[in-house]
């Protein structure tokens, strides 16, 4: 009986992780991949200066967001599984916090545009300012939808921004010729098309009410959000500052290479994005301090053995993937590819051991930890890109990302021991580096057989786990399709 109920709890977890997994999978991994063969548009249609200064207008952006509304969409999803609050409640507290935040910052953008020797051009403080009024309320409204378990409405606000941004961008880019200001139009009126949207599918008019404000729930949405403030901040400066570094030291010429570089790795953060905010949702509902049931022991391993060979077969295909995407003034970007695919394989992992945080409510250790590896980050910038150029923003990256992921699987272990072969994950990390190297001497005959040897081993060694992630494929999408 007790074998029978454990298999019946074992088949609901994976039945509802595969929900979400697909439903993310559809909500992120299309607009990663329309993201991604929009590159050519960019790189053909804006010059690297245009390029480099609307990502810095889009990475301030999404740098101010969490301070001003204090990530209160995070604390949204948390309290919302809690029986303790209700919903309406949460949310009306939610977008109280948010559109307060929205009013001082529109007090702050006016006074800097009203600075005499503040030389910001007003369109790109428009931009900004709109950009985090539009991603801050999405993020409200996604948030929501996913602690109600309506997880479809989410999907359909991400594919109308997707299809939104693609259709404005090909309008304004290519057929208005509108340049860098039709870039940034692009970037925020999706966004507010699939805001409307959302406000529409979830009726908040019925639950979004000034009366359901309750001052003690926002302080505790405050507390909670709080520290993830700065866990925000340390992954900016881990993904972003480099950028501004590589712009200070070596111009905004530079920083359109290096930000064209993190196109391919794309492609394995929209695989990394679709796991983590399905394995999130499984966490807070799942957790179990024992992990009796191996449950997230065996998400761990398949996660890793998933993300290192994803990434050794990215940086194989690195170079002809260079070919098809970038444009010749952009082909060099290639070269910073491989560090910034491993950087990304440490940060998967350590958002999989955040997700064990958030169910625990312990967010200051999200601080703690992208802390730590944004003054790792910021110290290997100054000196590694003043001596090395570009690379050393990408292996400043790559250091800081493995710091993070260190200190979060030290602190993981006073919520809950997980019991993975460590010894035999290092051993594929170094891999990793050596093929990366390796992939530094270009795309001949006998350095691509290098790497493929090394794929070959990485498969070897997760034989195992490959065979058990068929099977749970095959078993989530039976649950999917016999829902």
């Amino acid at each position: 009986m007790e074998k029978g109920q454990h298999a019946i709890c074992m088949n609901n977890k994976y039945r509802y992780l595969s929900k979400n997994f697909i439903l993310f999978g559809i909500s992120s991994f299309g607009p990663k991949i329309i993201a991604f063969l929009m590159v050519p548009l960019y790189t053909n249609y804006l010059s690297t200066t245009d390029y480099g200064i609307g990502d810095i207008v889009s990475t301030s952006a999404n740098l101010a967001l969490p301070i001003i509304i204090l990530c209160v969409e995070s604390a949204i999803l948390r309290f919302c599984f809690d029986k303790e609050y209700e919903p309406d409640e949460v949310i009306s507290s939610g977008v109280f916090v948010c559109l307060r935040g929205m009013v001082l910052c529109a007090v702050c953008v006016i006074v800097i545009r009203a600075v005499p020797f503040i030389k910001i051009d007003t369109s790109y403080l428009v931009a900004f300012y709109l950009m985090v009024l539009s991603n801050g309320l999405y993020n409200v409204l996604t948030n929501y939808a996913r602690s109600i378990d309506k997880v479809q409405y989410m999907v359909e606000m991400s594919l109308i921004t997707t299809i939104a941004s693609c259709v404005l961008n090909v309008f304004l880019l290519v057929v208005l010729k509108s340049g860098l200001n039709g870039y940034l139009i692009a970037s925020y009126l999706g966004t507010f098309l699939a805001v409307i949207w959302g406000s529409v599918r979830l009726r908040v008019h019925r639950h979004i009410k000034l009366n359901k404000v309750n001052k003690i729930t926002v302080f505790e949405l405050q507390k909670f959000g709080f520290p993830l403030i700065f866990n925000k901040i340390g992954w900016w400066i881990n993904s972003s500052s480099d950028r501004y570094i590589v712009t200070w030291i070596l111009g905004a010429t530079y920083n359109g290479i290096y930000t064209v570089s993190y196109k391919i790795p794309t492609m394995l953060t929209a695989c990394s994005d679709i796991f983590t905010q399905a394995w999130q949702l499984s966490a807070i509902k799942d957790f179990d301090p024992e992990d009796r049931d191996h449950f997230i022991a065996d998400m761990y391993e398949a996660y890793n053995g998933f993300l290192v060979l994803c990434c050794s077969t990215l940086i194989i295909l690195t170079i002809p993937l260079a070919y098809i995407l970038y444009a010749k003034s952009f082909f060099l970007a290639w070269r910073y590819v491989p560090p910034l695919m491993i950087s990304f394989v440490f940060g998967g992992l350590a958002g999989f051991l955040g997700s064990i945080f958030t169910a625990v409510k312990d967010t200051k250790i999200f601080s703690y930890s992208t802390m730590i590896g944004a003054v790792v980050n910021t110290i290997l910038n100054f000196i590694l890109v003043s001596y090395i150029g570009i690379m050393g923003a990408a292996v400043a990256t790559l250091v800081s990302n493995i710091v993070i992921w260190l200190v979060r699987l030290q602190r993981s272990k006073r919520y809950i021991h997980i019991q993975v072969n460590f010894l035999r994950h290092v051993i594929m990390y170094i891999l990793l580096v050596v093929q990366f190297i390796v992939c530094l001497g270009g795309f001949t005959i006998d350095l691509v057989l290098i790497q493929l040897i090394i794929i070959v081993v990485l498969i070897i060694a997760n034989k195992k786990i490959i065979v058990n992630i068929m099977k749970k494929i095959e078993i989530m999408f039976e649950n999917y399709l016999h829902r």
